[in-house]
């Protein structure tokens, strides 16, 4: 029987590669966007295009609901959806860290709830949740950031014991830096609109060059990268928990395993810090 797969925030960027890549594989899809509106994909018999807001539960309940009446399964969540925030802690609102995790943590929470007693009918499942290399070395200016995919990071692996016996399988892809998405441009508006004490200029300029320095071709994945690994995680069969994307996201694995007197000297010094 042919499998299927719900990709959350579908409309650009990871979302919309992963969603061609399940295709490319000869899957169903689900894809699911706020506003379906918004789709300029191909359609087809094997793919339907449904509204989901991470942020409101019967939102979400509809979308599996309808998933299951078109193609009658699930197999695979990939909690794709997710804000990005580029600040400075001290003066971000509120409101705009509340609405970080909203949609960061608590979103994917609310898909999985759904899915879950469908997993269990059918006798199991695959979840996979894609965070962020921030989620293993948090990064300036974007610690409330780090702090939500930290938060999926931490939920996705302690979900993955509870859910074994019941034959569903977590997963977290942890993408880098991918400077072509529009993930990106979203985050850097945000930016703007988000005022800087100017005790912060001087660390945001020396940030912001650490950014526009050159790095290696190939260094940073790309968007089908993302898409490559997240169907790997989805079709993994060798109990893996993690893939990574991207130089970048590598290095911050390898900066981790340091003992902790070399971890802190090398952020300290790689962020330049003192």
């Amino acid at each position: 029987m042919t499998r299927t797969v719900l990709v959350t925030g579908s409309s650009s960027g990871f979302g919309l590669h992963t969603v061609a890549r399940f295709r490319a594989e000869g899957w169903n899809v689900v894809a699911t966007l706020r506003d379906p509106s918004h789709w300029h994909g191909e359609m087809s018999d094997q793919l339907l295009v449904q509204a989901l807001d991470v942020r409101e539960e019967a939102s979400v309940v509809s979308a599996v609901d309808a998933a299951i009446e078109r193609f009658g399964r699930l197999d695979v969540v990939v909690n794709n959806a997710g804000m990005g925030l580029f600040s400075v802690f001290e003066t971000t609102p509120q409101a705009v860290i509340e609405e970080l995790f909203d949609t960061n943590v608590f979103g994917p929470m609310r898909v999985i709830r759904a899915a879950l007693p469908v997993f269990g009918r059918l006798g199991g499942g695959r979840i996979v949740n894609v965070t962020s290399s921030s989620a293993v070395v948090p990064t300036p200016l974007q610690a409330a950031y780090g702090a939500s995919k930290g938060a999926l990071q931490a939920f996705s692996e302690g979900l993955d014991y509870e859910l074994a016996g019941l034959g569903v399988e977590v997963k977290v892809v942890e993408p880098g830096f991918v400077p072509t998405t529009d993930f990106v441009a979203q985050t850097t508006r945000r930016f703007q609109t988000i005022p800087a004490p100017q005790a912060y200029l001087p660390f945001i300029q020396q940030q912001m060059a650490r950014f526009e320095a050159e790095v290696p071709a190939g260094y940073f994945g790309t968007e089908d990268d993302v898409a490559a690994a997240v169907f790997a995680a989805a079709t993994d069969t060798t109990g893996l928990s993690r893939f990574r994307v991207g130089g970048d996201s590598a290095d911050a694995a390898e900066a981790r395993r340091q003992s902790d007197v070399d971890y802190d000297a090398w952020r300290r010094a790689f962020f330049a810090t003192t």
